[in-house]
């Protein structure tokens, strides 16, 4: 089975290689599938060798900040400020998709006639 996340380098407080974070999380599944009952202790050893190299996660090529839709920040990847980092998403709907529906609630009679 192949699992793939994304996480962003800058999550870490120190840097990690993928190879680390990639055994970390095999280290960290384990536990908490074997503390949950979902694997038997003995499975861990399978769970948390390193993948063979068939199955190895291919080569990611190499970032440019174009490709993560930055604006020209100081940092490759982030955008300088929040406005063009909302300027970089993508248009992924009319506003009247996300609109609130019209709702006045129900009447309440307030007097005792």
């Amino acid at each position: 089975m192949r699992v793939t996340l994304e996480i962003r380098e800058e999550a870490f407080r120190t840097p990690k290689t993928p190879q680390q974070v990639a055994e970390e999380m095999r280290q960290a599944a384990a536990a908490f599938w074997v503390a949950r009952g979902d694997v038997a202790p003995d499975a861990v050893k399978d769970i948390t060798l390193a993948a063979p190299a068939e199955l190895a996660a291919p080569a990611e090529k190499e970032r440019t900040p174009d490709d993560t839709g930055a604006a020209s920040g100081t940092e490759p990847g982030h955008p300088r400020d929040f406005k063009a980092f909302l300027l970089s998403m993508p248009d992924v709907g009319d506003d009247s998709l996300f609109e609130r529906a019209l709702d006045y609630g129900r009447e309440v009679d307030l007097c005792d006639t």
